[in-house]
């Protein structure tokens, strides 16, 4: 286990030595900021567009699950697989006293926590800039526990585009085909209903179904079910892929 947590604190302090990482969290924040003075100036001049406190985090939310946030998911998968190979500074990483399975998992974890701390970024710039701009009183608990649940499809998505990257060999190629697969995913789904309702992309915004009035409890725990065999699935095809790859 030991071996385990260096390595994931290994992985973590590589993905955050790229100027990138830090470049994305930036841009979460001004945008996220932005996007409610915008918000506030409109208001001004429409005085019949209202938008509460706890609105405006709940659709930057929304939108940053959707549009954003898997851009850097698969920023952050194509540099701790790919770009490590075409770095060959994965060989010297297997070299270690460490089986790649815990590699792996250590490369997921890292890939995890680059997710929470975008979120947690997202939840503390749209909480005070809903507050600093007078938008209203807010529910800090809600909007909480919405960030919180949209944690676990993102966390799923980074499973997925580690199992994408697999395929690759350059942080760039992979970075592409894994936007281009997404946005192909998206696409399709959106013209079947079936494959849509049945696809863990579509979930990125879970937390709606959570608080939605009247929200079926068994249909959300059916969903949960889904997206977490999707995990496991994405999970093991990609170890195996990542175990018989030659480095």
């Amino acid at each position: 286990m030991s071996s385990l947590n260096a390595n994931i604190i290994n992985e973590v302090q590589k993905l955050f030595a790229k100027k990138k990482t830090w470049v994305f969290l930036a841009i979460t924040g001004i945008v996220c900021f932005l996007s409610a003075f915008f918000i506030t100036s409109i208001q001004v001049k429409l005085i019949f567009i209202s938008m509460s406190s706890m609105s405006f985090p709940l659709m930057v939310l929304s939108i940053f699950t959707n549009v954003f946030l898997p851009l850097f998911i698969f920023m952050a998968a194509s540099e701790l697989f790919a770009g490590e190979i075409a770095d060959k500074t994965l060989k010297l990483v297997l070299t270690m006293p460490i089986s790649r399975l815990k590699v792996y998992i250590s490369k997921i974890i890292a890939i995890a926590i680059y997710i929470f701390i975008n979120l947690l970024v997202l939840f503390i710039v749209s909480t005070i800039s809903s507050l600093c701009l007078n938008l209203g009183t807010i529910n800090i608990y809600t909007v909480l526990i919405s960030y919180l649940i949209d944690m676990l499809p993102a966390i799923i998505l980074g499973i997925f585009a580690a199992f994408i990257v697999q395929f690759f060999k350059s942080s760039s190629s992979a970075l592409v085909s894994s936007i281009l697969i997404f946005v192909g995913i998206r696409v399709v789904a959106l013209f079947n209903s079936g494959l849509n309702n049945n696809i863990f992309t579509s979930y990125l915004d879970w937390y709606s179904l959570w608080f939605r009035s009247g929200s079926n409890f068994l249909r959300t725990g059916n969903i949960l079910l889904m997206i977490l065999s999707y995990g496991i699935i994405f999970f093991t095809v990609g170890y195996y892929l990542f175990d018989k790859r030659e480095v």
